[in-house]
């Protein structure tokens, strides 16, 4: 078929009304009309393959995996230790108040980009454009200033 009106004119009969089995008939109008079946009977033995043959997922979902920063952790808790005994309730109750603690690493200063689109985020814009452009001007010259600095 050469473009998406006329797939859809071939396909009407295969999908409007009652059907008995609706997936296959979608199916086999499917590859009548897109030219991947010459007739029904090729049509329905493409569809019965591909019934038995399911897709492979392309992508694979990464799984999220909690991030628990250990050098913060281990600070927090040998500073807890120093004066308690070290038991494994003492220990266990240590390491929950302690999860969730960054370790305090090198600021890296953001690019005039980046710092800006965080500017933006922290100050709300409630007006219209004037009123955007004025909180844009300022984000612009906290940045300039942050460079100077």
């Amino acid at each position: 078929m050469g473009n998406r009106e006329e797939y859809n004119t071939c396909m009407k009969p295969f999908i409007s009304g009652h059907h008995e089995d609706r997936k296959r008939d979608f199916c086999v109008g499917a590859k009548i009309c897109s030219g991947k079946a010459s007739d029904e009977a090729e049509a329905l033995k493409l569809c019965a393959e591909a019934a038995l043959t399911p897709k492979i997922a392309s992508t694979i979902k990464k799984v999220r995996k909690c991030k628990v920063d250990i050098a913060a952790l281990a600070t927090c808790i040998v500073r807890a230790l120093d004066s308690t005994e070290i038991t494994t309730a003492n220990l266990t109750s240590h390491i929950s108040k302690c999860m969730g603690q960054k370790s305090e690493q090198k600021v890296v200063p953001l690019d005039r980009k980046a710092f800006i689109k965080q500017c933006l985020k922290k100050t709300p814009v409630s007006g219209g454009m004037k009123e955007a452009s004025k909180v844009l001007a300022l984000c612009s010259a906290k940045w300039k200033e942050q460079e100077v600095a």
